[in-house]
């Protein structure tokens, strides 16, 4: 800080600084006048006018002390001011890094996915933001019973407001996976445009490694059967490296990973899920942030009713 403050005497850019340098100077000279003073002999009548002004010079004294620990006080509460709107930048722009990740790099489309945990959404809000969402996920069903209570509007509102929406099914591995399938198609209607059907496959079966993947690509089967598409598979990475690799590689996966790309280099996936704590206007709580990889054109094509549908692989 010394050097700073030094570093400025000769411009004299700043008049409280060269002031408060004025002042020193002139303390030092008020310090070795007193000190000569002192150690000199009885004082003569010519040095009753010098011994009149100490008062003086004490005043000047204790005014130089105060201006100059005022403007070191300034300057130490001005740096810490900086220091603190430096970390809250940093963490807005960490936040804003999740919120716009996908103006980062144009090779990669934009999405969120939602459920009753999201409350009621303000769509009118969302839509107007500048947030580049170009695809919502909806979950729709869990198990053979389970039905998603903000599912029905979801699914409306992102169709009026003009979002590629798609349908997830919450796979429980313990229940019969063909009445899960039942239970979904009975809830959704997947009309051109939309993506594909999803399931969303997370935990391990009591039953094992094996009956799960036989349910599991049961429901897929189902699902192709009566949708005309291959469905997708959400799965974290995990996940997928232990239970799933090796067994589903005929259908569009969809990768939950939130430790940035590199994690995903290794796996040939159509959608990242990168993170969980992204925040969008007008969704109080926090949502997931997926990637598309490839590009506008290909991701409607990957949608029912597209004609080159059956000609994609949907691969990284």
């Amino acid at each position: 800080m010394m050097k700073t403050l030094i570093s400025d005497l000769p411009v004299f850019e700043d008049p409280v600084k060269f002031l408060m340098w004025f002042f020193i100077v002139l303390m030092v000279v008020f310090l070795m006048f007193l000190v000569t003073l002192r150690s000199g002999k009885k004082l003569g009548e010519r040095h009753v006018a010098v011994k009149k002004t100490r008062s003086v010079i004490y005043s000047t004294l204790i005014i130089g002390v105060a201006l100059i620990s005022s403007v070191f006080a300034l300057e130490l509460n001005s740096q810490s001011e900086v220091v603190g709107d430096t970390l809250s930048a940093e963490e807005i722009d960490a936040l804003e890094s999740l919120e716009h990740i996908s103006h980062h790099d144009s090779h990669y489309l934009f999405g969120i996915d939602i459920s009753h945990y999201q409350g009621e959404i303000k769509w009118h809000i969302m839509k107007e933001s500048e947030h580049p969402i170009d695809f919502v996920f909806i979950r729709s069903t869990m198990g053979i019973d389970g039905k998603d209570t903000h599912y029905h509007a979801n699914w409306v509102d992102a169709k009026k407001h003009e979002y590629i929406r798609g349908a997830y099914h919450y796979y429980r591995p313990n229940e019969n996976s063909t009445k899960q399938f039942e239970n979904f198609a009975e809830t959704v209607n997947l009309v051109d445009g939309d993506f594909p059907p999803i399931l969303d496959i997370e935990e391990p079966s009591r039953f094992g490694d094996k009956k799960l993947r036989e349910g599991v690509l049961n429901w897929l089967k189902l699902a192709e059967a009566k949708y005309g598409v291959k469905p997708v598979v959400y799965t974290g990475k995990h996940f997928y490296d232990t239970r799933l690799k090796g067994y589903i590689e005929d259908y569009p996966l969809w990768i939950a990973a939130y430790s940035g790309k590199g994690r995903v280099n290794d796996v040939e996936w159509t959608f990242h899920q990168f993170s969980e704590e992204v925040e969008i206007a007008g969704i109080d709580t926090a949502v997931d942030g997926n990637s598309f990889h490839m590009t506008m054109e290909e991701l409607h094509d990957m949608c029912i009713g597209d004609r080159n549908h059956s000609k994609k692989y949907w691969r990284n």
